[in-house]
């Protein structure tokens, strides 16, 4: 698993799986192909934090947001990475964009975060697939901890709901 190679030590995680009645490799053409803004949840929740508009595919939606792909073995798993302050008033304006993963691995600015998030598709048999995304998030020191943590509490129940409706709409675009 990629992620445990890039982020083994964290703070907080989150998992989210969903096992869909669709072979693999279509599982992966939906989940390269699914845009954000197809979702009215994830539009409203990416609005109402002032991330602006979640549009296009994950990869493009996310990297509006500020992550990069920092690795990915195709079809698989693709892990995307982003550092900084999540937690002030403007977010976007607080984060630093870490271009691979060795950037990312060696991030270490205080006061900051960094997290990763991947999405892993998993063929269970030749009609089933399992596919997981999974959120880690290191604090670099003790202050960006305490902020994080209280930040993560408001958050992290809507973080979880968008990975779950990722996975849903996903599955939808994978078994129509």
């Amino acid at each position: 698993m990629l992620l445990e190679r890039i982020l083994p030590e964290f703070d907080v995680r989150s998992r989210h799986a969903i096992e869909i009645g669709a072979p693999a490799e279509r599982v992966v053409r939906a989940a390269y192909a699914w845009r954000l803004d197809s979702s009215p949840i994830i539009r409203w929740l990416t609005l109402l934090r002032g991330l602006g508009k979640s549009a296009g595919t994950i990869r493009d939606a996310m990297g509006g947001a500020g992550f990069s792909v920092i690795a990915e073995e195709e079809g698989e798993e693709i892990v995307l990475g982003v550092a900084g302050r999540f937690w002030t008033v403007s977010e976007s304006a607080n984060l630093i964009r870490t271009p691979d993963e060795k950037a990312f691995r060696q991030f270490n600015q205080p006061g900051c975060a960094k997290a990763a998030m991947t999405f892993r598709i998993e063929a269970l048999d030749s009609s089933r697939t399992r596919l997981s995304t999974e959120t880690r998030v290191l604090c670099c020191d003790r202050a960006a901890r305490r902020s994080f943590r209280l930040y993560w509490t408001l958050i992290g129940p809507f973080s979880g709901l968008i990975r779950r409706e990722m996975l849903r709409g996903i599955a939808k675009a994978a078994t129509s």
